[in-house]
């Protein structure tokens, strides 16, 4: 078996997994087509709070 043989062959095996795997996706998949329903938000909203600054040990403004 010449090298562009075993190329021509490992590409074809190659493209043929891919193949199956798109199939077998496509049919144990989610439809596509459906509109899926959100389920109940997990987020917290993120409390901000304000950084302090201190400008020396004069307070602010103070040279």
């Amino acid at each position: 078996m010449n090298t562009g043989l075993r190329i021509a062959a490992f590409a074809a095996a190659v493209a043929a997994v891919f193949a199956i795997a798109f199939g077998v996706g496509r049919v144990a998949g989610p439809d596509p087509d459906s509109d899926p329903t959100p389920g109940p938000s997990t987020h917290q909203p993120a409390t901000h709070q304000p950084s302090v600054h201190q400008e020396g040990s004069h307070g602010e403004g103070a040279p």
